[in-house]
């Protein structure tokens, strides 16, 4: 029982820092997501409406 308590706490709290990192509010959010090019595609996954997230649109 502790086992899988542990388990679920640990899932928990990395779900939840995965969800709460994404780019500054008052930063330069094409910097921050060229510097944590990871980062920026888990946030878009959960945030595709985002402006940053929008595909460049071809000319």
């Amino acid at each position: 029982m502790r086992q899988f308590l542990a388990f679920a706490i640990s899932i928990l709290i990395g779900t939840s820092l995965a969800i709460a990192e994404g780019p500054p509010t008052n930063g330069d959010a094409d910097a921050w997501c060229e510097a944590n090019q990871n980062d920026c595609v888990t946030w878009c996954e959960s945030n595709p409406d985002a402006e940053i997230c929008q595909e460049p649109e071809c000319d």
